[in-house]
C-alpha cells in the first residue's frame, strides 16, 4: 500500500466547537439535496487549514456511513454528492490508511514486531 504522511491535529476547545458545528451543517446540507461542494461552500470557517480538515473528514464520514453501513456503492455516492468517483476512491483509501496507522500506533506503541505476521 502507498504510504501517506498523515497530519494529525489537536483541536482547541474552540476549534472542536467549530469543527462539530461545520460537520453537522455539511451533513444536513447534503441531506437537504446540496452537492458536496455546495455543502462545503455553504459553511463558514475562517481558518482555511481547519476547513480543509473538516472537508476531508466530512467526505470520509459520508463514505463510512453510506458505503460501509448503508452499502451504497462508491459510484452511486459519487453521483449523489456530485463528486468524481476517483475522489471518493482516494478518500476511501486515505481513510483505510488512517485506520491502519491508528491501529498500528495504538497496538504497537511499546512492543517491537517479531515473527512473520
Amino acid at each position: 500500500m502507498k504510504d501517506f504522511d498523515f497530519v494529525y491535529r489537536e483541536y482547541s476547545d474552540e476549534e472542536n466547537i467549530i469543527y462539530e458545528k461545520a460537520i453537522n451543517e455539511i451533513l444536513i446540507n447534503i441531506k437537504n439535496g446540496m452537492t458536496f461542494q455546495e455543502a462545503i461552500d455553504n459553511v463558514s470557517v475562517a481558518d482555511s487549514e481547519l476547513k480543509a480538515f473538516i472537508e476531508d473528514d466530512a467526505l470520509k464520514i459520508l463514505i463510512a456511513e453510506l458505503c460501509y453501513v448503508s452499502k451504497i456503492p462508491f459510484e452511486e455516492l459519487a453521483k449523489m454528492i456530485g463528486l468524481p468517483l476517483e475522489r471518493i476512491r482516494n478518500a476511501n483509501f486515505e481513510m483505510l490508511e488512517d485506520i491502519e496507522a491508528t491501529l498500528n500506533n495504538t497496538f504497537n506503541k511499546d512492543r517491537k514486531r517479531s515473527g512473520n505476521a
